[in-house]
């Protein structure tokens, strides 16, 4: 597993080394990711099945994104050898813990908010 390096810049050691929000945030944060996850929570998708299930996104943004999630172990990346050459993404263990989470947290804030 890969160690997970953020850049504060000139933010101060506290917020560097004890804001666990910050770290979520940095890894889920953005428009797509959320979306990219949700949309594998079911099942695996190949990536052209995902460019089409989310509508408006990029294929540029969704490399980027399923990179990113990939580095972070949340999802996985496996090549079938096929011609033509098919990629199938899936949510890791971790993936899945993390999808329960913010789905719980997404519960709280939905009953809180009435």
């Amino acid at each position: 597993m890969s160690k997970i390096n953020l850049s504060y810049g000139k933010c101060n050691e506290v917020i560097k080394n004890g804001c666990p929000i910050e770290l979520v945030l940095r890894v889920l944060g953005g428009k797509w990711k959320g979306i990219i996850i949700d949309a594998l929570q079911n099942s695996p998708s190949y990536y052209n099945q995902l460019h089409r299930d989310i509508e408006g996104i990029s294929r540029k943004v969704l490399t980027e994104q399923l990179f990113d999630l990939e580095n972070y172990g949340i999802v996985s990346r496996s090549e079938i050898n096929h011609r033509p050459k098919k990629v199938l993404y899936q949510l890791t263990d971790k993936g899945q813990e993390v999808y329960f989470l913010v789905r719980k947290i997404n519960d709280i804030l939905k009953s809180t908010s009435k």
